[in-house]
């Protein structure tokens, strides 16, 4: 997908290989993170799979990494070691990059963005209207990433989301499966709880338990 690779695969997996104690694979997806893992590239990607597969998967591991630091030990102080931060650090510089994709009119998150301009840009189908579940599955891991720097912004821009799609008004707590960054109101009117429209619910349903 990207020239010189963005190891969706091996982020992706560390918080598996720290589940499973695979200590020195873990070592060696540290150490490839922190030397060819590079977001300035010239390159579009989709927001949502970029978010919780990348900055999910860094942030996963932060807290597995910090919470239950028995699992898969590393030294951070041996020589030559990516440092203790090397997961947060990077899901910073990309959560940064992501953003770009919610500098729509009406924070609606464009479905894709440039990695290195961090330029939202627009779904090539559906008239240029984002997923409704994919605009909507995105909180989790930037409200985390607000608890973890101390930085607002991360959560606001998250958070203004929700309540573009709540100012809607739509009944019954059903809605239609895409939405239009510019304006903020849906696209038609097809309502389905499979692709498209099914994380919303669960994804809204757990952060209404988790906010409490």
């Amino acid at each position: 997908m990207v020239d010189n690779g963005m190891g969706w695969i091996i982020v992706d997996a560390l918080d598996t290989l720290m589940l499973m104690n695979l200590t020195s694979r873990l070592s060696h997806a540290r150490e490839w993170i922190s030397t060819s893992l590079h977001y300035n590239q010239n390159h579009d990607v989709n927001t949502f799979e970029t978010t919780i597969r990348m900055l999910g998967g860094l942030l996963s591991a932060q807290y597995l990494s910090t919470t239950f630091p028995y699992l898969a030990p590393l030294s951070d102080d041996d020589k030559g070691a990516p440092g203790e931060d090397l997961y947060l650090e990077k899901a910073t510089d990309l959560a940064d990059r992501i953003l770009g994709a919610f500098e729509s009119e009406s924070g609606i998150p464009y479905a894709s963005f440039n990695l290195n301009t961090s330029k939202g840009i627009p779904s090539h189908a559906d008239s240029g209207a984002s997923s409704t579940a994919e605009a909507t599955t995105l909180q989790l891991e930037f409200k985390y990433l607000s608890k973890l720097t101390g930085e607002t912004h991360y959560w606001e821009k998250a958070e203004k989301v929700l309540q573009v799609i709540d100012d809607n008004g739509m009944e019954d707590g059903l809605l239609p499966i895409y939405v239009y960054p510019r304006t903020g109101n849906f696209k038609d009117e097809n309502i389905r709880l499979g692709s498209r429209g099914d994380s919303y619910y669960g994804e809204t349903k757990f952060l209404g338990f988790f906010s409490r």
